[in-house]
Formats: C-alpha cells, structure tokens, sequence
C-alpha cells in the first residue's frame, strides 16, 4: 500500500468515526435519555406543549395549566419520546401551589366596628388567580356578631361567600351571599354569633384575582359595637390555592 492510499485510508477512518459520533449524539437509542430547560411555544389540546421546535412533549399530571411563554423542564427516554415534568420556578408563586396561614392564638375585639387585619391571617401574594378557602372559628356576643371582610392589593377583585348564617340567624339573601366581584376590599358581610364563649365556625370561600402584588388578608370587626368581645379563634386557618 502506498503511503497516499494509506492517507486517504487514514482519513477516511477518521471521517466515519466523526460521522458516527455525530449521528451518535443525536440518536437517543445511542446516547441514551436527555433533559433540559424549553421554552412552550404552543399548548395542544391533547395533554401536551410544543417547545422549541420539538412539536409534542407529553405533561405530568402535576404540570397544571401549561401556557404559552412557561419556562419548563423536559426530559427524554431512550426510545425519543418526550415528555414535561414542569414549570421551572421563578421564585414567586406557581400556578396549583397552595399556601397557608394559620392562627397561632386567639384574637379578641370589643366596642368597635372598625375592620382592621387579622394579625395571623394573611399571605403574601403575587399577580394570578387564586381559591379563597378559610375556617374560621369564634364566638361573641349574639347582638354583636361578626363581620368578615378582606385587606388586598389595590385592584383586587373577587367574589366570596362566607358560608355561615347571617347575622339575623336567617338564611342568607342573594345580597349577603356573595361579595362583589368588582374591588373587593370594599366587600363585606356580617355572620352570627350566638353567645360569648360559645364557639361556632363558617368557613368563606371564594376567588380573588391579584393584579399587584401584596398582602391578603382576612379583615374583620364587630357587625355591632359591644363590650362583650368577639373573639376568632386560635386555629382558624386562610388557605389560598394559585389556580392562574
């Protein structure tokens, strides 16, 4: 063999092994399973996203309402098929997370119908869509009773009911039942207590969308002024789940 022939062999040997260490990197039967960070591009209607030029990568159960922009994490199995585990985090509240507020103590107001926070049930909250769901337990002087109401970031709105009796001890009217879905700081509703030291409980419920983000938190007074406190409960809990 001549040493031309052995230069064109030699070449040729090493163009097939670059050639086959390319298709190799690209092959997922080659080089195995992948993951990395996509971005959504489109979401279709079939329980999977489209990600930068990859046309279908499945979602997990827990990857809850995929939208176009999401920056997600996706990984891939040997055979190619992809699939979504979930938005990354962006260090703020994501969409199906749940947070809680608890009350650590109980919480007495006497002679006053100003609404003012609860010192125990707030959370900060970013711009979305939230479920308002809380239990609440107090008692009170029957005459006084309790008015709920909520503190939030201006331009809030919602709608909530507070899924108690009424104040007059009747079923509540289409006017109490529901706070107005416009700002809904300015909604509030008076339910009743039926004795000092005898604890009763409701739990309000509903949905808020934030625009800025702050504080919600639950707001309440005496529907009428007593001496005789009205007194929430410790272990009244606010829960708010990210549901856009």
């Amino acid at each position: 063999m001549t040493r031309p022939t052995q230069r064109v062999t030699h070449d040729l040997r090493f163009a097939l092994t670059e050639m086959a260490q390319r298709v190799g990197e690209r092959s997922p039967s080659v080089r195995g399973g992948d993951w990395q960070m996509a971005v959504v591009t489109l979401v279709n209607g079939d329980g999977t996203v489209a990600v930068d030029g990859i046309p279908a990568v499945r979602c997990l159960e827990t990857y809850e309402q995929p939208a176009v922009g999401d920056v997600i994490l996706i990984t891939q199995s040997g055979n190619g098929n992809w699939a979504a585990w979930g938005r990354t985090s962006t260090g703020g509240i994501a969409i199906g997370q749940t947070l809680t507020a608890r009350k650590s103590s109980s919480t007495p107001r006497a002679s006053t119908t100003v609404m003012a926070n609860d010192p125990h049930l707030a959370i900060a909250v970013v711009p979305g869509t939230y479920k308002v769901d809380a239990f609440l337990m107090y008692d009170g002087d029957p005459t006084a009773d309790l008015k709920l109401g909520w503190s939030a970031p201006a331009g809030t709105t919602g709608a909530w009911w507070p899924g108690a009796m009424d104040n007059s001890g009747t079923t509540l009217t289409a006017v109490q039942r529901w706070g107005a879905l416009s700002d809904i700081t300015a909604s509030t509703i008076a339910v009743g207590a039926i004795g000092a030291g005898t604890i009763i409980a409701c739990r309000p419920v509903g949905t808020v969308i934030v625009t800025t983000a702050g504080t919600l938190a639950l707001a309440w007074a005496q529907g009428t002024s007593s001496a005789t406190a009205t007194n929430l409960r410790g272990q009244s809990t606010l829960e708010l789940r990210r549901i856009a």
